[in-house]
């Protein structure tokens, strides 16, 4: 008999786009003075990388999480999203 509903849990690539989204963000802020443009730029990814955390967390609500790789992957991306925040709310 075949199951056709899966039993993913969530792992480390859960958090990795997310946190993806936000390299470059650290990058330039890190590295450079940000104009206007990259300012607004900024809250775009910053709010795509928002509502995919948000999805993770369904995942991890629904399916759970395996292993501890993966919650200190959680934390990471956790602690970038929110230096992020701010660093844009400062500007």
């Amino acid at each position: 008999m075949t199951d056709t509903t899966t039993t993913r849990t969530a792992t480390e690539g859960t958090w990795a786009l997310p946190l993806a989204v936000l390299a470059p963000l650290a990058l330039v802020r890190l590295l450079t003075e940000p104009t206007t443009p990259w300012l607004v730029l900024s809250w775009i990814l910053w709010s795509v990388s928002a509502l995919l955390i948000a999805a993770g967390w369904t995942t991890v609500l629904r399916k759970g999480t395996r292993g501890n790789a993966a919650w200190g992957m959680c934390a990471v991306v956790h602690a970038v999203l929110a230096w992020q925040l701010i660093s844009l709310v400062g500007e």
